[in-house]
């Protein structure tokens, strides 16, 4: 950044010299927090196991029956993690790109204006001492344009410190409101956790640019708001993965179709008394050790550390039986058509 903004104006490269994008703080504290691995570990499990519970509650489960380890809750996140650092490495790179217009024009903040009105009036004098009219004239339009586009920039460049100064409040504000409107509820209920996150990081970047402004006094409490930014954003990842999981779960267990499972045929050396199912007795089974009786009709619902579950083929949510059959020597499995 310090070499873009080096392009525009020499001396603020020289003094910003060293200070690119590779050492600029807070990309470094952003890159840190995020490539926390306890963070991410936590993050993946927390939302695998978010997931895991809303869908079965929704099959008319409870979580705890299903046995799931975090292994189980890590690897059946990973899709959904990947699409959320995704959207974090977008908002990164549109974020260096604000860098990129904002940092060097609010170093210069109010001088290019000063500077535009000098030259004009320069020109102004040198028209009057005699210098062509016309010459006088073009120079006043020229120095008139100049002092506008600057007066428009320094404008938007402070609208944008105070948008920033308030984004902590105005975001969160704006997605909650918009949780009231119908056709936007889910939308909002998706996105208001991570607007918590957002706005307290934009709002510490506002602190950081106007720390860059000549004759501004540094704050000495960046620490403080580093940490305390780190805090609202660790929650607020937690509290959209949350969020995103209870959206996920509730619409996987809506779109389950009995019929798309796997078909699955039991054998076992034991009568199993299952409540789904049609039992059949082999014929020619003599031995204890024979697969004497076999099961027709169920599905694959799931299978984890636990067992495996199964339903009737006619099963639908929160309604019928779910049987949890062990894995066990006296019992075997046949999946497919």
């Amino acid at each position: 950044m310090a070499a873009m903004a080096g392009e525009e104006d020499p001396s603020a490269g020289e003094e910003a010299e060293g200070d690119g994008l590779a050492g600029h703080p807070l990309l470094r504290w952003a890159i840190g927090l995020l490539a926390n691995v306890t963070v991410l570990t936590a993050l993946l499990v927390y939302f695998g196991w978010q997931r895991s519970e809303i869908q079965a509650l929704e099959l008319g489960l409870d979580d705890s029956v299903l046995g799931m380890s975090p292994t189980d809750y890590v690897l059946r996140s990973v899709r959904q993690a990947l699409t959320l650092l995704l959207l974090i490495a977008i908002g990164g790179l549109a974020w260096l790109q604000l860098d990129h217009f904002l940092a060097p024009r609010v170093r210069n903040l109010g001088t290019a204006g000063r500077e535009g009105s000098t030259a004009g009036q320069e020109d102004e004098v040198a028209g009057q001492e005699g210098g062509p009219a016309e010459k006088a004239g073009v120079a006043d339009c020229r120095a008139g344009s100049t002092g506008g586009q600057t007066k428009s920039t320094d404008r938007l460049v402070r609208y944008s410190l105070r948008f920033m100064s308030w984004a902590w409040l105005v975001l969160p504000v704006t997605f909650w409101a918009l949780g009231f409107v119908g056709p936007l509820l889910e939308t909002a209920f998706l996105i208001f956790p991570f607007s918590i996150g957002v706005g307290a990081l934009l709002t510490l970047y506002g602190t950081h640019l106007r720390s860059t402004i000549p004759g501004q006094t540094p704050h000495t409490n960046m620490p403080l708001r580093y940490a305390f930014t780190a805090l609202i954003v660790c929650v607020s990842l937690f509290y959209g993965a949350g969020n995103y999981a209870t959206v996920l779960g509730v619409s996987l267990a809506e779109n389950l179709q009995v019929d798309n499972l796997a078909m699955v045929r039991v054998y076992s050396t034991q009568r199993l008394n299952l409540a789904a199912g049609k039992e059949t007795t082999l014929p020619g089974s003599t031995g204890k050790d024979d697969y004497r009786y076999r099961y027709t009709g169920l599905r694959l619902l799931l299978h984890t550390s636990k067992g495996y579950f199964l339903v009737a083929q006619d099963w639908r949510p929160q309604q019928g039986v779910v049987i949890i059959l062990q894995e066990s020597s006296t019992v075997r499995l046949e999946l497919g058509g």
